[in-house]
């Protein structure tokens, strides 16, 4: 999975998408400019690559599951933006946010998806052994289309919530109980996802999780596997 060039996509962007993103650029040059004067300069931890291939396998379960639940209305994966992620119930949670195409309109809208992860039992079923999911399909493949000897017991995913965000986007909250404001990941109101919401955040039980330092979309190094998509902010 290859994401796209940040000139390429930012015309395909709605107005107030664009302005976010201008926005998190500036706000993350700032930042940069004022580090490298003070401190010696400092490289990203990942390409742009690395960082869409981490948070990509979370989008493409989720997608699946949204896609399945409206047949009419299919969106493809274009953008992972960014994910949180926590220990609840014995199972690492999720939140994430992510643009996607819709294959009708062609028009990129903001997700959000709430994704946990059951450990594999050996009592369930063949789901328990679901391949690697690498990226290059928004349907993970099924234990049918790979040799038996690729299967790994690796844990199954359980989408919770995959929702649009729908703009203006101002109304939206960019933090729960573990997403912290400044990872923008914006949540739907209410009760419309599991881990963290407001109405349950005082009884649930959260154990922090080990963070990679995941960095905003477009401001990661230049990188093999991202050239396409950091050659956009190089010439900004």
């Amino acid at each position: 999975w290859t994401g796209p060039a940040l000139e390429d996509l930012l015309p395909q962007l709605s107005h107030e998408e664009q302005l976010r993103l201008h926005n998190h650029l500036r706000e993350h040059e700032r930042i940069l400019k004022w580090h490298n004067k003070n401190s010696p300069p400092i490289s990203s931890l990942h390409s742009e690559g690395e960082r869409d291939f981490f948070i990509i396998i979370h989008v493409r379960y989720a997608l699946h599951h949204y896609n399945a639940k409206h047949p009419d209305e299919e969106f493809d994966a274009v953008k992972p933006l960014m994910e949180s992620s926590v220990r609840f119930r014995g199972q690492v949670w999720f939140h994430i946010n992510f643009w996607a195409r819709s294959r009708k309109s062609k028009k990129i809208k903001r997700f959000f998806a709430e994704v946990h992860y059951k450990p594999p039992s050996s009592s369930s079923s063949v789901c328990s052994y679901l391949p690697f999911p690498v990226p290059g399909a928004e349907r993970p493949p099924s234990s049918s289309s790979v040799s038996s000897d690729l299967l790994l017991p690796l844990p199954i995913p359980v989408v919770e919530a995959c929702t649009i965000i729908e703009e203006p986007l101002g109304q939206y909250r960019k933090s729960c109980a573990f997403c912290r404001g400044h990872l923008d990941i914006l949540h739907p109101m209410g009760r419309k996802f599991v881990c963290g919401n407001d109405k349950d955040r005082f009884e649930q039980q959260l154990l922090p999780c080990g963070s990679i330092g995941l960095e905003m979309p477009f401001t990661c190094r230049l990188g093999p596997a991202s050239v396409n998509s950091s050659h956009g902010e190089k010439e900004d």
